[in-house]
């Protein structure tokens, strides 16, 4: 059984990797020690680390204090989820993870129906707002670069980043990795998809001598920042404090990728009122501000942006200018064809 965290004033866990299979052992975890949440009390599941303490500073403490409700964080595993709501022993109010995963689990009626007489969708960017969740921030899979490794031109986009003469980090996955393919191939962003998946590969394997291939957003940034690649792909949350603090990095918007987290409420949760006016504060302007002067994740409010500064707002993916640089990724194109595109993908690595 996960720990529960009390939120308020104290700190928590790093966020994991989520996966929605190991049902048995999911299974597992519903014993009668669980923790269910009081009246008084929300219990989210969210991934823990940076992005959980963005959280508590901008949204959860401010939350208890206007409300009186106290938060309880507990980590985030999907197949547990899945598992509470069909033994009907739901513990969680309000789950955090990605926006891909959460509509899998709410095709398959596992997530109440976002409340939006309670959750304010007005100022919302367009895609924000969906039928069994609602995207929290954005953020970016982007160009980057070792400045002591790359001198002089850059590249400022994903055909350049492809054209350069030296070693190019990518994510092992065809998820934003292929989108990031067939930009440099020339596809425009407004006809990329449906993605054409062969042009993708064939586009990856013009550049598969240069390739180094990294499998978490940790080690993709620390081949960045050590010069083990000269340029790369990564999240601009990976690189973003390492270029203030003096690293030899730098990055671009131009073309990138945006992806998101989201929020959502299990279906059958103790407090569903509850957690939706959570959700609401969330993405209230001044918690949305407050939550991207923590962490350089991009405000899905567009009302956030008149409280920034505009140092702020250049680092942050959703920020008017930045915004238009790039494409929000196709959540419904993954959720529909992500399993035969993977399928196929890893078949073009063993080839």
């Amino acid at each position: 059984m996960s720990k529960l965290k009390p939120i308020g004033r104290p700190g928590w866990t790093r966020r994991q990797a989520l996966g929605l299979a190991g049902g048995a052992a999911s299974l597992a975890l519903l014993s009668s020690r669980g923790v269910s949440a009081k009246a008084s009390q929300l219990v989210v599941a969210t991934g823990g680390g940076k992005l959980e303490n963005a959280y508590k500073k901008s949204i959860f403490t401010p939350f208890t204090e206007k409300t009186d409700i106290e938060i309880v964080t507990t980590s985030n595993p999907l197949a547990k989820l899945k598992a509470m709501v069909e033994q009907g022993q739901v513990e969680w109010d309000v789950v955090q993870a990605p926006p891909e995963q959460l509509l899998l689990l709410g095709r398959e009626g596992m997530l109440e129906p976002i409340d939006y007489s309670v959750v304010d969708k007005t100022n919302l960017i367009a895609g924000a707002a969906r039928k069994d969740l609602v995207l929290t921030d954005v953020a970016a899979y982007h160009v980057a670069w070792n400045t002591e490794n790359v001198t002089a031109n850059p590249p400022q986009n994903w055909a350049e980043m492809w054209a350069y003469d030296g070693r190019i980090g990518l994510w092992k996955r065809p998820y934003q990795t292929l989108e990031a393919a067939l930009l440099a191939d020339g596809v425009a962003m407004d006809e990329l998809y449906p993605l054409d998946v062969e042009r993708g590969l064939k586009s990856l394997g013009k550049i598969r001598d240069k390739l180094v291939w990294w499998e978490r957003g940790a080690q993709g940034a620390q081949l960045l920042l050590d010069g083990e690649v000269d340029v790369g792909a990564i999240w601009n949350g990976r690189v973003h404090q390492p270029k203030l603090d003096g690293a030899p990095v730098d990055f671009t918007f131009d073309q990138a990728v945006f992806v998101n987290d989201a929020w959502a409420v299990p279906k059958g949760a103790p407090n569903a009122k509850e957690a939706m006016e959570l959700i609401n504060f969330c993405l209230s302007p001044k918690a949305q501000a407050d939550y991207s002067r923590e962490i350089p994740y991009g405000p899905v409010n567009k009302e956030a942006f008149a409280l920034l500064d505009d140092r702020t707002k250049e680092a942050l993916p959703s920020s008017p200018q930045n915004y238009d640089k790039g494409i929000l990724l196709d959540l419904d194109y993954w959720v529909d064809n992500g399993q035969k595109v993977s399928e196929r993908f890893n078949e073009w690595l063993l080839s």
